[in-house]
């Protein structure tokens, strides 16, 4: 109906948003369908220099419906969405995907979240960007308790061994989380002889 009754396309909301932006964030596949159908441009930025699928992924964080987030990065990259496009501090959208914006223990549906990695891994993005803290996609995982996420980040060739601005690697910030699980992942580096192996040989 706004569209019908001549609404400006890339009118811009305070932040320089627009409504594909807007559409995106919210997680609304066939909205964005239907402001790119009229025109709208995907590769518009807002004064973060997020573009509607950073707003996409945002939402991807904690989004509840697999099908919904599919379809909606799928509009997305279909239409020539920058995969890899960084905003401002150099987030991508699989950074923000990661929760490079979310609050620790936030409720992360792992699932769906997957979906949406691997759809962006099918674009063959970068899995070595790091945020403004010097967090990479596995410190992400790993400060958001995400194991499955870990495991499949490793998988597509992540290093374990990235810094953090403060030397943090992801094991150390999955341990100071007290994520044992996604800790776990992580092999430690091999120090000398084995404590265990030490106690069990007679002396």
């Amino acid at each position: 109906r706004l569209l019908a009754a001549g609404a400006g396309l890339e009118q811009r909301l305070p932040g320089d948003v627009t409504v594909l932006m807007l559409a995106a964030a919210l997680g609304l596949p066939d909205v964005c369908a239907r402001l790119l159908q009229a025109g709208a441009n995907v590769h518009a930025q807002d004064a973060q220099g997020l573009t509607p699928l950073h707003c996409a992924t945002l939402f991807g964080f904690t989004a509840r419906e697999r099908p919904r987030l599919v379809a909606l990065l799928d509009t997305l990259l279909l239409a020539g969405a920058e995969a890899d496009a960084p905003a401002a501090g150099n987030v991508t959208p699989l950074l923000l995907l990661l929760g490079a914006r979310g609050e620790p223990g936030s409720a992360v549906d792992e699932d769906v979240l997957l979906a949406g990695l691997e759809r962006l891994l099918d674009e063959e993005v970068t899995v070595e960007a790091q945020d403004p803290r010097g967090f990479g996609p596995l410190h992400l995982a790993a400060l958001h308790g995400l194991l499955r996420a870990t495991q499949r980040l490793l998988r597509a060739g992540c290093d374990p061994e990235l810094r953090d601005t403060l030397n943090r690697t992801p094991r150390e910030v999955a341990v100071m989380r007290g994520f044992v699980d996604v800790a776990a992942e992580f092999a430690p580096p091999v120090q000398g002889v084995s404590m265990a192996r030490f106690l069990r040989e007679p002396r």
